[in-house]
């Protein structure tokens, strides 16, 4: 088990700040699966991953009857697939608070800002000065395992919070 306090290894924090979008896997109440690609950022301080969509999107319906998630993020050698690498992220997901900006915790509104400004930085190209829309919300994926693969080779990290 990986504690927050250790660091994960370089082959996988490369992929994760690395790379611009990945494959967020949601169910629903029935367990029908939904994929779809997302941008996102990653956090190593806190060890979650974080990606903002729109409030009326099949995957917040999902999470909110279903909080588990799944993200992959990897890369693909068309050439020779034993190169491909990659990282599936696994855990549950948080929804951060939908309400007017002034009914906010400092906590929310803090988040928001701190998260709304990484996406700035990352996708400053997508998202120029475009602010947060009255609709989106961030959703946080709070890791529970992942999954690190290089062509056949996998290596499996669990986390569990510092006591």
């Amino acid at each position: 088990m990986i504690t927050l306090s250790e660091r994960i290894p370089e082959e996988i924090r490369n992929i994760l700040y690395g790379n611009y979008f990945g494959y967020v896997c949601t169910s629903d109440k029935n367990d029908q699966p939904h994929l779809t690609p997302v941008f996102f950022i990653y956090d190593e301080n806190s060890q979650k991953l974080f990606f903002i969509t729109n409030d009326r999107s099949k995957k917040v319906k999902n999470l909110s009857e279903n909080p588990n998630i799944s993200i992959t993020i990897d890369i693909r050698d068309p050439v020779n697939p034993f190169n491909n690498e990659g990282v599936m992220a696994q855990g549950t997901a948080a929804i951060t608070d939908k309400a007017p900006i002034y009914f906010l915790s400092e906590e929310t509104l803090q988040l928001y800002y701190d998260i709304y400004h990484e996406f700035k930085s990352k996708y400053q190209k997508v998202i120029e000065n475009k602010p947060l829309g009255e609709n989106d919300v961030i959703i946080q994926i709070n890791v529970e395992k992942m999954v690190y693969w290089k062509g056949p080779h996998f290596k499996s990290l669990k986390f569990k919070k510092d006591e």
